[in-house]
């Protein structure tokens, strides 16, 4: 999806405690809270479509995705997550704490 140039939001749902370990973020994303979804979706556009992504692309970035499909978004998952991104050799960003 990157790749085409089309609109496309990317959220890192990694827990807080994963996130702030590594200090890393995929270039182009934006952290938000797994556990407070409710809270920042209303921040996001349901014109264009969700990736979320998690560590290693299991159980967090899929009930992340699946909160966002169930309140109306184009949502999906990305699958091996951080991991498998920095492993491809992909974009990555190093935050400050």
């Amino acid at each position: 999806m990157l790749d085409t140039g089309k609109p496309v939001q990317v959220v890192d749902a990694r827990p807080r405690a994963s996130v702030f370990r590594s200090q890393e973020v995929m270039q182009g994303a934006t952290w938000r809270d797994p556990e407070r979804v409710q809270e920042w979706a209303g921040e996001l556009s349901k014109s264009d479509p969700v990736v979320v992504y998690c560590a290693y692309g299991f159980h967090v970035g899929c009930n992340t995705a699946i909160k966002l499909r169930e309140a109306g978004f184009d949502a999906r998952y990305m699958n091996s997550g951080h991991s498998g991104w920095r492993a491809i050799g992909h974009p990555i960003l190093t935050q400050s704490a």
